[in-house]
């Protein structure tokens, strides 16, 4: 039986109530959104399978070795698709793979209601919603049952997601299927679901229309840097870039106060990948590269096993890419995990206390001179 002692014993997957045959475990979420198993101990027959899958307990015992063989960065050739990407369009070079043999992508998507999940599409055209950073934690109810039967009927399937959630569906198959492709990302952390819910519904109020999905790297403005832009689109289908009357989600999300206690110790801060791909910005800040940077965005793309060399071989025509060396590509969260915040436990005893909108004011807002500079930005038209 799975018994979570530590919130940082548990990455959320879902990989033990995939796994269990007895429906003895549903996950439930805590005071900070994060989901966690719950086990109705008069269902389980303590047969220990939830044990075995789990993605944490496993990489406790293994999380050392170097899995990556090649490391490369990338640019897709076609530039609707490269504009519409984080980075480079590396997602969508992968995707091509598989969709052209009838498979489906299961990736990252916009609810209708603005939360994130994981969703499945099986055309070219309708990768568009899955393409692009969504800094929240995604909803997998029923994913890996899905995967797992696609599989079975020898289905091309294609799963990208955070390292943890990669290495859960893994130890959930428990073997290796030759029509599965796993991506697996440079994950920073991840965020509060029940944070990023909220600040939804505030950003929604504050702007008088119901935001229900940002892009959150927009490159319309800033090109592809470091600084990033947001763009909030609204259930009217209207949209507006980077507001002024709310921050924008990322000075909460790299704040460090709303992320997963897991991600604290996180296993998969280094180059044993579980996935075949990995991928992540390849920004070259000491410019050892100059011949690669562009302000269209390139991605970083790990090939970690003979199916992705199989696989890059096969679709590398539709991009640019550059081999690196190992020095070239390491990054922060390849080396470490992101450090908790000092203040974390003084932010949540802070909002359990006095609710979003305070807390948003206390710890995010802007001063009354950042708000003056975007003011002054807006009229000038730096901002559109």
């Amino acid at each position: 039986m799975i018994n979570i002692k530590s919130p940082a014993d548990c990455c959320g997957c879902t990989a033990c109530v995939s796994a269990c045959t007895h429906n003895a475990i549903v996950m439930e979420s805590d005071a900070e959104g994060f989901s966690y198993p719950s086990v109705n101990e008069n269902l389980c027959l303590d047969c220990g399978l939830c044990d075995k899958v789990c993605p944490i307990e496993h990489r406790k015992l293994s999380n050392s070795g170097k899995t990556t063989l090649e490391y490369y960065a990338l640019r897709i050739k076609d530039k609707e698709i490269l504009e519409q990407s984080s980075s480079g369009g590396a997602f969508s070079v992968i995707c091509e793979y598989v969709l052209n043999r009838n498979g489906l992508v299961c990736g990252v998507e916009y609810s209708s209601s603005g939360l994130v999940r994981h969703t499945f599409v099986d055309k070219k055209e309708k990768l568009k919603s899955l393409r692009g950073s969504k800094y929240a934690q995604s909803n997998l109810d029923g994913i890996y049952t899905k995967i797992k039967n696609l599989l079975k009927e020898k289905k091309w399937v294609l799963f990208s997601g955070t390292p943890c959630q990669v290495d859960g569906l893994k130890r959930y198959l428990r073997k290796d299927y030759e029509t599965l492709i796993t991506v697996d990302l440079v994950c920073h952390a991840i965020a509060s679901p029940l944070i990023y819910k909220e600040y939804l519904a505030y950003c929604s109020k504050k702007l008088g229309n119901e935001v229900v999905s940002i892009n959150m790297r927009d490159k319309k403005t800033y090109g592809w840097s470091h600084k990033f832009s947001y763009r909030f689109f609204y259930k009217n289908g209207k949209n507006i870039l980077d507001p002024i009357k709310v921050v924008n989600w990322g000075r909460l999300f790299f704040s460090e106060l709303i992320n997963r206690p897991s991600c604290d110790e996180c296993k998969y801060a280094n180059f044993n990948r579980p996935g075949d791909f990995t991928i992540a910005d390849f920004w070259d800040d000491y410019k050892t590269r100059p011949d690669i940077y562009s302000t269209k965005g390139t991605s970083l793309l790990l090939i970690n096993s003979g199916k992705a060399k199989s696989v890059f071989e096969d679709v590398k025509d539709s991009c640019h890419y550059w081999p690196l060396r190992y020095e070239e590509v390491l990054q922060p969260n390849l080396i470490r995990p992101t450090k908790v915040h000092p203040q974390r436990e003084l932010f949540w005893e802070y909002y359990h206390t006095n609710g979003f909108d305070k807390t948003y004011k206390k710890y995010f807002a802007d001063s009354n001179k950042e708000a003056l500079k975007k003011i002054i930005k807006r009229a000038l038209g730096y901002v559109k």
